[in-house]
């Protein structure tokens, strides 16, 4: 009588165990990195939101662009950072030109290009973690801050609303809520905007 030699080759239930802890752990992995990436997106993201929203405000008044019946703003056109609220609006300064703080929108005009009406919320996973002035020599902080630009030029006016100092620079620090990772967009007197890692 001949023997057949039957030798079936297949995964134990160690090997089955084994393999499938390592997919796991792949995927715990991959969906953990995943989620960093996504955060960091959102974060260059609205630093590179911000910026463009800032040169929106510096070429309506490069373009004397009107604000509703108002005309063309007194003050030009610029930006609002308030830290505590995690927001920035931008805005058209209805007040004579030098004068400090800003003219909110008027919700009943519609219509316009643009009438400052929309108030941009940072991401629920990100805040304004400083608006951090400086004059050269000295930095200082502030809860609120504001970037105007006057036409025709546009001069850039920096303006820390707790005091009347001079400015020549504003830095924006975004910040991821849950780690230390940051963008910083910097804003200075020349109304050049920059995105800083």
């Amino acid at each position: 009588m001949i023997r057949k030699n039957i030798n079936k080759k297949a995964f134990t239930l160690i090997e089955l165990l084994v393999s499938m802890s390592v997919i796991a752990l792949i995927t715990i992995l991959f969906i953990a990195n995943y989620n960093s990436a996504n955060k960091r997106t959102d974060l260059i993201m609205t630093a590179q939101t911000m910026t463009s929203d800032i040169h929106f405000a510096q070429s309506n008044a490069l373009g004397l662009v009107r604000y509703g019946i108002y005309g063309v703003p007194a003050g030009g056109w610029g930006v609002y950072f308030d830290k505590d609220n995690n927001t920035y609006t931008v805005f058209a300064d209805l007040n004579e030109e030098g004068t400090m703080g800003y003219k909110e929108y008027d919700p009943n005009l519609e219509g316009n290009v643009f009438d400052g009406s929309i108030i941009n919320k940072i991401s629920q996973d990100l805040e304004i973690d400083s608006l951090v002035f400086s004059n050269g020599t000295a930095t200082t902080s502030a809860d609120t801050a504001i970037v105007s630009f006057l036409p025709p030029d546009p001069k850039t006016n920096i303006y820390n609303p707790n005091n009347s100092n001079d400015y020549i620079e504003l830095e924006i620090h975004l910040k991821e809520k849950d780690s230390e990772k940051k963008q910083i967009v910097k804003v200075n007197f020349l109304g050049l905007v920059e995105v800083i890692d």
